[in-house]
Protein backbone atom coordinates (compact mmCIF):
# COMPACT_ATOMS: atom_id res chain seq x y z
CA UNK A 1 0.00 0.00 0.00
CA UNK A 2 1.05 3.12 -0.87
CA UNK A 3 0.35 6.39 1.16
CA UNK A 4 -0.27 9.31 -1.25
CA UNK A 5 0.45 12.33 0.82
CA UNK A 6 3.97 11.32 1.96
CA UNK A 7 4.93 8.67 -0.84
CA UNK A 8 5.87 5.97 1.66
CA UNK A 9 5.40 2.46 1.48
CA UNK A 10 3.15 0.95 3.78
CA UNK A 11 3.25 -2.34 5.42
CA UNK A 12 0.44 -4.33 6.48
CA UNK A 13 1.03 -7.01 9.64
CA UNK A 14 -1.60 -9.22 8.53
CA UNK A 15 -2.33 -9.63 4.68
CA UNK A 16 -5.84 -8.75 3.74
CA UNK A 17 -7.52 -7.03 0.81
CA UNK A 18 -10.70 -5.04 0.93
CA UNK A 19 -12.77 -7.71 -1.01
CA UNK A 20 -15.60 -5.01 -2.16
CA UNK A 21 -12.83 -2.87 -4.05
CA UNK A 22 -11.37 -5.43 -5.67
CA UNK A 23 -14.14 -7.14 -6.65
CA UNK A 24 -15.31 -3.76 -8.25
CA UNK A 25 -12.10 -2.82 -10.04
CA UNK A 26 -10.98 -6.42 -11.29
CA UNK A 27 -13.59 -6.74 -13.79
CA UNK A 28 -12.53 -2.86 -15.25
CA UNK A 29 -8.81 -4.24 -15.96
CA UNK A 30 -10.37 -5.76 -18.73
CA UNK A 31 -11.53 -2.23 -20.53
CA UNK A 32 -7.86 -1.72 -19.91
CA UNK A 33 -6.93 -4.22 -22.89
CA UNK A 34 -5.21 -2.53 -25.87
CA UNK A 35 -4.13 1.05 -24.00
CA UNK A 36 -1.09 -0.13 -23.65
CA UNK A 37 -0.60 0.06 -27.63
CA UNK A 38 -1.95 3.79 -27.03
CA UNK A 39 1.03 4.50 -24.23
CA UNK A 40 3.70 3.19 -26.15
CA UNK A 41 2.87 4.96 -29.14
CA UNK A 42 2.97 8.34 -27.60
CA UNK A 43 6.07 7.25 -25.45
CA UNK A 44 8.09 8.34 -28.38
CA UNK A 45 8.65 11.90 -28.68
CA UNK A 46 8.10 12.55 -31.94
CA UNK A 47 4.61 10.52 -32.19
CA UNK A 48 3.60 12.63 -29.44
CA UNK A 49 4.08 16.03 -31.30
CA UNK A 50 2.49 14.32 -35.33
CA UNK A 51 -0.23 13.42 -32.88
CA UNK A 52 -0.54 16.65 -30.73
CA UNK A 53 -0.35 18.30 -34.78
CA UNK A 54 -2.79 16.25 -36.06
CA UNK A 55 -5.65 17.27 -33.22
CA UNK A 56 -4.81 21.09 -34.36
CA UNK A 57 -5.27 20.32 -38.24
CA UNK A 58 -7.68 17.89 -39.90
CA UNK A 59 -5.39 16.29 -42.33
CA UNK A 60 -1.38 16.81 -42.35
CA UNK A 61 1.26 15.99 -45.30
CA UNK A 62 4.17 13.83 -44.54
CA UNK A 63 5.93 16.36 -45.73
CA UNK A 64 4.05 19.36 -43.13
CA UNK A 65 4.91 17.05 -40.84
CA UNK A 66 8.27 16.47 -41.78
CA UNK A 67 8.80 20.30 -41.62
CA UNK A 68 7.21 20.93 -38.32
CA UNK A 69 9.41 18.63 -36.79
CA UNK A 70 12.60 19.26 -38.28
CA UNK A 71 13.39 16.01 -39.87
CA UNK A 72 13.48 14.43 -43.02
CA UNK A 73 10.01 13.17 -44.74
CA UNK A 74 11.39 9.38 -44.01
CA UNK A 75 11.70 9.53 -40.50
CA UNK A 76 7.86 11.38 -40.53
CA UNK A 77 6.87 8.78 -42.84
CA UNK A 78 8.73 5.94 -40.49
CA UNK A 79 6.64 7.52 -37.66
CA UNK A 80 3.23 8.10 -39.32
CA UNK A 81 3.57 4.43 -40.27
CA UNK A 82 4.43 3.45 -37.08
CA UNK A 83 1.24 5.19 -35.81
CA UNK A 84 -0.74 3.86 -38.25
CA UNK A 85 0.25 0.92 -37.43
CA UNK A 86 -0.27 0.78 -33.54
CA UNK A 87 -4.42 1.55 -34.37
Amino acid sequence: MVNQKNRKTVTCDTYCYNEAVVNRLTPKMEEMNGVEMLFKALSDATRLKITYALTLEDELCVCDVANILGTTTATASHHLRTLRNMA
